[in-house]
């Protein structure tokens, strides 16, 4: 019985751990171990690297049971609430899941570069599971240890969720994912508003952000008829949230419900005066591809949509290209008719050229949007068109429909005065009036010319984008843009504004630190506007000439003056020969002369004997 209330108070009296952020040591890690550059080798190597180390210094290791004649055995040592000492216990199980989701992530880009190993999803989906073994294994553990605070909990269990749901997402198990996803962005929303660390608090919402396309993307699936049409508009922006780097399945459920939505077992077209029947599969599914594409045109909001729209229907078209001409050198080299495979590659060819003048018209719309637009930028944008649109004329086999020449000679009129507008804008800009205002006047007679053009062929099928309403606006902009040219040019006549030469001569260039005595006026509208900045001083300052070698070390020798000291030395001497004793002729020296102050006789005999030292050494 004592024993046991022992234990019970050893058991109470251990400290609690510090709180674990589990998102946080993730995120450290794989920005710094190559998730930065979407390098998940290198991530996987470190993970193991770590657990290694780790295993060693914790004296934590997997034990071995080897024994005579018989096999290895193998017996992991698996994380347990007993066996945990301190916090850095719990790495083992966050490394452990990041290392198995690191090899999945590796797998996962080989399916994606090659579609035909199909082993590697098997692996792929083993390895994750595996993950979230290892991520569950950590929830438990903390949940059931008293020692660990509640924020530690509510992360481990937001990051076994966020595991889970990626396995299941993977997987294809919608329902299973969405409903773990969901309890994983819960937990992350309320840790982001509990928290006052900022820092944390970017981290939780970050991951709220990453889960949102997935877990639309669940709902999307997991509705009654995926296959509508209505739905498109929502799996477009879940794709232009996962960005380029995002998530295959969206593409393959985007070329799943236009392949169910124009479904037909026989595809013909009309090209170079005669109907073929693509039997090519990829051919057959782009040209589908391309007619949902106008479908779902109508529902797009914002140009960035139909931007996404254009691009992977190009792309696509692209690829069946490329196939297409593999077939034809095929069966050229078994002399081999090859005409219908030429026809569908130059339709393919004109639905590539008119997808991608339609994507720049897309981009010019959203630029136009743009607060910091140029006219230059959306002047090669026109010239894009222009000379896509040239090209679809000489296509093989354009010839033959007279529909498609007419309408594309208008098309080529009709953004040729756009063309001739921005570039007056842009002349204007630089202040060169006079080439505005003719080119102005030049896009005025191109927007007549389209303008008689367009009236002919209001029933032609391939005038989609150009209308009347367009030219009416841009004849109303050219309009308004002579009127402030013409008074732009007015004042420059007038001298109230001047050119960009002149302001340049006017402008004192000299720096403010050599002027600061004199009134200086300086318009900083115009500098402003020039980019041109108040020269303050001249950096780096101007070279003073200096002598080779200063004065101060082998030169100063020549520049000292010594103090004359001949009338000091003469009267030393002097003192000095009346001190001295005389000799005698047999060598006996002289009695010194009496002095009748022996004070005064002791004082100078001190003061000569000091200073002959200075000069004559001791005697």
């Amino acid at each position: 019985m004592t024993n046991d209330v022992e234990m019970k108070t050893e058991a109470e009296e251990l400290p609690a751990f510090p709180t674990v952020h589990v998102l946080q040591v993730v995120k450290d890690a794989q920005q710094q171990h190559g998730l930065r550059h979407g390098d998940y080798a290198r991530y996987r190597k470190y993970c193991a690297a770590k657990l290694e180390r780790m295993r060693k210094a914790l004296k934590f290791t997997n034990t071995h049971n080897c024994q005579k004649r018989r096999p290895a055995k193998f017996v992991k040592k698996w994380l347990t609430v007993e066996s945990i000492q301190n916090v850095q216990y719990l790495n083992f199980g966050i490394f452990e899941s990041e290392r198995r989701y690191a090899e999945a992530m590796i797998d996962k880009i080989t399916l994606e570069d090659n579609p035909e190993k199909s082993r590697k999803r098997f692996s792929m989906i083993n390895s994750l599971r595996k993950a979230v073994l290892h991520a569950t294994n950590l929830e438990k553990i903390v949940q059931e240890s008293e020692r660990f605070d509640a924020p530690t909990k509510l992360e481990a269990q937001a990051y076994a969720a966020w595991m889970r749901g990626m396995c299941a997402f993977e997987s294809r198990n919608w329902q299973k994912a969405s409903e773990s996803l969901k309890l994983a962005k819960t937990v992350y929303e309320k840790l982001a508003e509990a928290t006052n660390n900022t820092t944390l608090s970017s981290l939780f919402k970050g991951r709220c952000r990453e889960i949102q396309p997935q877990l639309r993307l669940c709902e999307f699936n997991i509705a009654e008829s995926p296959g509508a049409v209505g739905t498109m508009t929502e799996l477009m922006e879940i794709r232009m949230q996962m960005g380029e780097g995002g998530d295959s399945s969206v593409d393959k459920l985007i070329s799943e419900m236009r392949a169910s939505a124009t479904s037909a077992e026989f595809v013909t077209i009309e090209w170079g005066g005669m109907k073929s029947t693509v039997d090519d599969e990829k051919a057959k599914q782009v040209i589908q591809e391309w007619k949902q594409t106008e479908v779902e045109l109508a529902q797009c909001q914002t140009p960035k949509e139909r931007m996404a729209l254009f691009e992977k229907a190009t792309a696509d078209t692209r690829d069946a290209i490329d196939r297409i001409s593999d077939v034809i050198r095929r069966k050229s080299s078994e002399n081999a008719d090859t005409t219908v495979l030429q026809s569908i590659k130059a339709y393919l060819e004109f639905l590539k050229m008119n997808g991608t003048a339609s994507r720049y018209l897309a981009i010019i719309e959203n630029t136009k949007s743009e607060k910091k637009s140029k006219p230059q930028d959306l002047l090669r944008l026109y010239d894009s068109v222009i000379e896509i649109y040239k090209e679809v004329a000489e296509t093989p086999g354009a010839e033959y429909d007279k529909n498609l020449l007419q309408a594309f000679e208008v098309k080529v009129e009709y953004y040729r005065a756009f063309r001739c507008f921005y570039m007056a804008a842009s002349y204007s800009a630089l202040h060169k009036y006079s080439e505005a205002a003719a080119l102005f006047d030049r896009s005025l007679s191109r927007i007549q010319d389209a303008e008689g053009k367009l009236k002919k062929l209001k029933s032609n099928s391939y005038i989609t984008n150009e209308s009347q309403s367009s030219l009416n606006e841009l004849k109303s902009e050219v309009d308004s843009a002579k009127i402030s040219v013409r008074a732009a040019r007015l004042a420059v006549a007038a001298g109230d504004i001047k050119t960009d030469t002149e302001v340049a001569k006017t402008i004192d260039e000299r720096p403010l630190l050599e002027t600061v005595n004199e009134w200086r006026s300086w318009n900083v509208r115009e500098s402003l506007r020039d980019k041109k900045t108040i020269p303050v001083a001249n950096l780096p300052p101007a070279f003073i000439p200096m002598p080779n070698k200063p004065i101060f070390f082998d030169l100063a020798n020549f520049h000292l003056s010594m103090p004359n000291v001949e009338d000091r030395l003469e009267k030393l001497q002097k003192d000095r020969d009346a001190h001295s004793p005389k000799k005698t002729p047999k060598g006996g020296s002289a009695a010194p002369s009496k002095s009748s102050d022996p004070k005064e006789g002791d004082k100078q005999q001190g003061i000569s004997g000091m200073v002959s030292g200075w000069f004559w050494g001791k005697k």
